[in-house]
């Protein structure tokens, strides 16, 4: 009897009931994050058929536009394909303002972890897993953004795999104010991740994609400032420049680095196309 009521609370612990598990099909509603900063948000999920709530989760960021509900929709045959859950979060501009608001993880402003946009993702995850050790973490263009910092800032997070897709600029793995000119958070100098949490970040996988033809100097939304310009000229640049940085970096601190630098050829800025080509990536055997 003890031995059963020890498995019982060891499948309790493991978050075997969801406070919202994913009902099947599309499906949204509101949440506000009682952990963190409290806004509330649209959730957008989809559940495929042959998939209860305890399939595997991919968490989708979505862009600049915030419709998460398009992202959502993106990853709908990809999950009926392999057989995973759909989380999609709308960061709405009204609570996580501009690019400081979403984009930068609100670090910048914020200096409660647990109100970062990383600790959002977190509380979600939490909030809607049924015994799930982890979740896969898809960004595309300003979620990329998001996405990349958050292996950065928060290496301690539960993603299996974290996808950055075609992000617009990037914060550079460099914590050294000898090495880096450039401040957080086009560098992590300044900011709270330093030499420590970079070493877990760079041990832990991670894909940069970026499309082949994403290569528009002059595309709308496209960052150019002078932070954002020494990283390339483009997003391809930019993704190429941020791979080899990182590269460089885990040589000088001796971490087997666990990234991948993938380019999908024949496509630009296009967050349908890449979602595709991310499931492919991590799921295709």
């Amino acid at each position: 009897m003890a031995g059963s009521l020890g498995a019982v609370l060891m499948v309790l612990a493991a978050g075997a009931f969801a406070a919202t598990p994913v009902p099947g099909g599309k499906w949204s509603w509101v949440w506000k994050d009682a952990k963190g900063a409290g806004s509330p948000m649209r959730v957008y999920t989809y559940r495929p058929g042959g998939c209860d709530s305890s399939c595997p989760i991919v968490i989708v960021l979505h862009g600049a536009s915030r419709k998460a509900s398009d992202y959502r929709d993106y990853w709908e045959l990809p999950a009926d394909r392999y057989k995973f859950l759909v989380i999609a979060p709308e960061f709405s501009q009204e609570h996580w303002p501009r690019s400081e608001g979403y984009d930068q993880g609100g670090v910048g402003k914020e200096p409660d972890k647990e109100k970062w946009v990383f600790a959002t993702i977190e509380h979600l995850f939490d909030e809607m897993r049924v015994g799930q050790a982890s979740y896969v973490l898809f960004g595309h263009s300003a979620g990329a953004q998001v996405a990349h910092r958050m292996a950065l800032l928060r290496p301690d997070n539960r993603a299996s795999a974290i996808v950055a897709a075609d992000a617009g600029w990037y914060t550079m793995p460099e914590f050294r104010k000898e090495k880096s000119p450039n401040p957080f958070p086009y560098s992590l100098v300044n900011s709270p991740s330093g030499e420590a949490e970079l070493r877990k970040a760079l041990a832990r996988r991670m894909i940069v994609m970026v499309g082949e033809k994403d290569d528009d100097a002059n595309a709308e939304n496209l960052r150019k400032d002078e932070g954002a310009m020494k990283e390339g000229a483009n997003r391809l640049e930019r993704a190429e420049n941020f791979f080899k940085a990182s590269t460089a970096l885990s040589k000088d601190l001796g971490v087997k680095l666990a990234w991948d630098l993938v380019e999908v050829p024949g496509v630009a800025h296009d967050g349908k196309s890449m979602s595709k080509a991310a499931a492919d990536t991590l799921f295709k055997k």
